[in-house]
């Protein structure tokens, strides 16, 4: 078994294997994913993708039952 490292970004589910590695192209490969944490330079689309992804999968507002209520109350706490 051979050990190879590099960078790349997960597009569409699909990591591209960069240049220098053709020789494994088309091989069966045992993947481990190290994610990297978003650096502090991303712009401000990427940041918000980012926040959705992670919430996607919580139930937030799971636990209201009528919305327009719900909102009625925090509009009265502000006056």
């Amino acid at each position: 078994m051979n050990a190879l490292e590099f960078s790349g970004k997960i597009e569409g589910g699909v990591i591209r294997l960069p240049e220098g590695y053709e020789e494994y192209d088309n091989s069966y490969a045992r993947v481990l994913l190290l994610l990297q944490e978003p650096s502090h330079s991303m712009d401000q689309k990427n940041k918000l993708e980012f926040v959705f992804r992670k919430m996607e999968n919580k139930a937030l507002f799971s636990e209201i039952s009528t919305p327009v209520e719900w909102q009625k109350r925090l509009r009265d706490e502000w006056e």
